[in-house]
């Protein structure tokens, strides 16, 4: 069932980094989890007046609120694809993000009210009416919406929206509160009727808990989000892919919704012309632009490829910056030479938790001053960030 949705709101061989079918996207989940929230919303109200109870009403309205934060989704993605103008030279990409706050904020306040009144029903116990039938459809609703849940993640993964995925996170905690609500309905046919107000409270805990993660990562987004792993090494195979490219390095990613603005250094042999470099470095912006749909600027580093000179230091360098598997050197630079005296500098690029920059700053210094006496050695340090290394951290 959750295949055959996702199959039907992403047709088959589409672009999903394509801004226009990402929007598309976008827009038919918001819809259809409105659609099945108001089925739900309809559902658990019925139950909820018929029976008294504050748990199964606070979870109607858990999914009254799902529709307004669709409402939301569908809003931000229709904001976001408006073009850029004097005032937003970016475009209004980050509109999608600011829906997911407004989404926040909305879940918070709902989750407090709630949260007031089930306490207050602790203090003030009042009778419930249960029926097993009661119990039976409600317990439907939680496979209606668990449907909902996978279908919204699989597509905010797929398009790697963070309003798609708050809204799969807030159909998760209606899951699970739904669960807690079948619990105090449960326990009140055993005459146990106050457990009902307690799941009121859990379930309204739930709402707030699903509201502080929607607005935790919509406050990233809004602050700068690092890229993914995974999109950082795209951009390096595309750009070292185009001829006369060597190496890859100090890339930056600003995202603005779908709206991307890339820059990066390239690493080109010196021998090259001026004009072969900026073919070169158009060439790298045009093939990334157009895989990634970003705006993308090429820095060139012409460096020495053909020295006998720069042989013998990569062959003191490489052995020692392999004994650490995550880092890597880059923009290796000579002037001078070994009679005389020469400066070898260069960058290490390492993770932003590295912690050993001096044990390799001294063997390094060690090594190459020991084969070249008179040199000046200057070594500095890049530190990468990405999405997926702080998520191991």
């Amino acid at each position: 069932m959750v295949q055959f949705i996702v199959n039907h709101i992403i047709p088959e061989g589409v672009n999903l980094k394509d801004p226009l079918v990402r929007h598309k996207v976008g827009i038919k989940e918001g819809y259809f989890s409105i659609l099945g929230n108001l089925v739900l919303f309809i559902v658990k109200v019925i139950i909820g007046i018929l029976s008294h109870s504050i748990a199964v009403l606070a979870d109607a309205f858990h999914s009254l609120l799902d529709m307004a934060t669709s409402g939301i989704v569908i809003f931000g993605f229709k904001i976001s694809q408006k073009p850029a103008d004097a005032e937003h030279p970016y475009g209004h990409g980050r509109a999608e993000t600011v829906a997911s706050l407004i989404i926040a904020f909305i879940i918070g306040y709902i989750g407090i009210e709630f949260l007031k009144t089930s306490v207050h029903r602790i203090f003030n116990e009042e009778a419930l009416i249960i029926s097993p039938w009661m119990i039976f459809v409600v317990s439907a609703t939680i496979i209606i919406k668990e449907i909902m849940a996978r279908v919204s993640l699989i597509l905010g993964d797929a398009i790697d929206s963070e309003a798609l995925k708050a809204d799969a996170l807030h159909h998760k905690s209606d899951v699970w509160s739904s669960v807690l609500v079948i619990l105090g309905l449960m326990s009140a046919q055993f005459g146990f009727t106050q457990i009902d107000s307690y799941m009121g409270v859990a379930v309204s805990l739930f709402i707030l808990y699903a509201g502080i993660e929607i607005a935790k990562n919509a406050v990233n987004d809004l602050l700068g989000r690092p890229p993914d792993k995974a999109y950082i090494e795209e951009i390096k195979d595309i750009a070292i892919s185009v001829k006369h490219v060597l190496n890859v390095h100090d890339i930056i990613v600003h995202q603005y919704g779908t709206q991307k603005f890339i820059s990066l250094h390239i690493e080109v042999s010196d021998v090259h012309t001026a004009e072969t470099l900026h073919h070169i470095a158009d060439t790298v912006e045009k093939e990334i632009g157009e895989s990634l749909f970003a705006d993308v600027v090429t820095h060139i580093d012409p460096v020495k490829t053909d020295g006998k000179l720069e042989s013998e230091v990569k062959k003191i360098i490489q052995p020692i910056i392999e004994e650490w598997s995550d880092i890597d050197i880059q923009d290796l630079r000579l002037n001078g030479d070994v009679e005389d005296c020469i400066d070898i500098s260069f960058e290490v690029s390492c993770p932003i938790e590295f912690q050993y920059e001096k044990d390799v700053i001294n063997k390094l210094s060690e090594h190459l001053t020991e084969k070249f006496t008179n040199s000046r050695i200057n070594i500095n340090f890049k530190r990468q960030i990405v999405e997926s290394e702080l998520k191991e951290k």
